[in-house]
């Protein structure tokens, strides 16, 4: 007969273990020792020594029922990775809202301080100023202006009491400075990125270079246009106000024409939306409603500058030219940078669904956009986040990038 050399060592064992109480511990590890034999007995572990009257053999696993084990364990792989991915994707995507709905918070609160909303600052060759308060004469953008509502109010006072250099050198900190709410989690880290090579970062007359910026995926509204070419006007000695008389009559001499690009008039007649340079609307101005107006949102970035801000040399007055739109500071003045149009000719765009080669971007630099699967999130001017679908009705789009065409 077959002796089973594994299991006669344990049940030997077993006759040696004193049975002192069946619900106390020898007797917990007598029942556990006696699954073990039969275990042993059972499965691939037995070594058995067969006999002449005995042609039976040890059961275990063939390598049929291995693999059988395996190919059912990659199924079940497979079938699980696509649903944990949705649910870290629907919590990026949760994430992503919530920062819009902050963004529009602060944008709320600060008209309800300032009656209204924040302006777009003066240009991209301008920071925000310290010294110079909020609302038209502000230099720097609308996310710089609505620091303090964001619980950032420190940003505000780097430089504070400074002039010429040493406040240039002041507002590097401030072009640095990350504030990871204003990053999209589907999209990437929240880190400040910077130029392809020392001393390439955009120039800018208020604050030196540093080497890296701090960016943002979300820009407000401009209406259904964005104006293109606003670096705004040129600095005083003390990089505190523009040049000639100062603000707002910023001219070089007293009978050069006004320095800004967009003109009162401009301001006047055709721009529709919440932001644009040197101006921020006024609540009662949004005749349309505020639950019918688009605040702010998701800007289009191409995957190619998630990690790299330009793919090509060049020089402070020209760097980063084939990404326009996220090649300077976030606390930057009025630029395609954090300021978007919404229109039936700029429709909302996936991130890979469109031309991602170099030099190509200047083609989507006003649309909004994202990296989500089916639609950009936007922030209502009432403070609502909605997701707007990529196939959107481009009628409906442009009604809701406009305050006042009575849609």
């Amino acid at each position: 007969m077959a002796t089973d050399f594994a299991g006669e060592r344990v049940e030997t064992y077993l006759s040696h273990v004193p049975k002192l109480n069946r619900a106390g511990v020898p007797g917990i590890c007598v029942g556990s020792l006696q699954f073990v034999t039969r275990l042993f007995n059972l499965r691939i572990g037995t070594v058995s020594i067969p006999s002449d009257s005995s042609p039976r053999r040890g059961r275990g696993f063939t390598l049929v029922e291995l693999l059988v084990v395996i190919a059912i364990i990659g199924v079940l792989v497979a079938l699980l990775l696509p649903a944990v991915q949705a649910a870290r994707e629907a919590a990026r995507n949760a994430q992503c809202k919530n920062n819009l709905r902050q963004i529009g918070l602060a944008c709320l609160n600060y008209e309800s301080a300032q009656g209204a909303f924040p302006a777009g600052g003066w240009g991209w060759r301008w920071m925000g100023d310290p010294n110079a308060g909020v609302g038209p004469r502000q230099p720097g953008g609308w996310i710089y202006q609505i620091a303090p509502y964001i619980e950032q109010a420190n940003i505000t006072l780097i430089g504070k009491g400074l002039k010429g250099p040493a406040l240039a050198a002041a507002n590097a900190q401030q072009r640095a400075t990350v504030i990871p709410m204003f990053y999209c989690p589907s999209r990437r880290k929240a880190v400040a990125m910077g130029p392809g090579a020392p001393g390439e970062a955009e120039f800018t007359y208020n604050a030196d270079a540093p080497p890296q910026d701090a960016k943002s995926d979300y820009a407000i509204s401009g209406g259904t246009k964005v104006f293109d070419g606003t670096r705004g006007p040129n600095p005083n000695a003390d990089l505190n106000n523009c040049a000639g008389s100062g603000f707002p009559d910023c001219r070089l001499t007293p009978t050069a024409a006004p320095a800004w690009e967009i003109s009162d008039d401009t301001l006047a007649g055709s721009w529709n939306g919440i932001v644009c340079q040197r101006a921020g609307v006024k609540i009662r101005q949004i005749t349309d409603g505020t639950s019918n107006t688009i605040l702010a949102g998701e800007k289009y970035l191409p995957p190619v500058f998630y990690e790299t801000v330009t793919y090509r040399n060049g020089t402070p007055s020209n760097y980063g030219d084939d990404n326009p739109g996220d090649n300077s500071s976030m606390w930057q003045g009025y630029d395609q940078d954090t300021v978007r149009a919404v229109s039936e000719g700029k429709l909302p765009t996936h991130d890979d669904a469109t031309r991602q080669e170099v030099n190509k971007y200047d083609e989507y630099r006003h649309c909004f956009g994202s990296s989500h699967a089916a639609a950009v999130n936007m922030v209502y001017a009432d403070g609502s986040v909605h997701a707007a679908v990529f196939d959107v009705d481009p009628l409906a789009w442009n009604a809701l990038g406009s305050r006042h065409d009575g849609n």
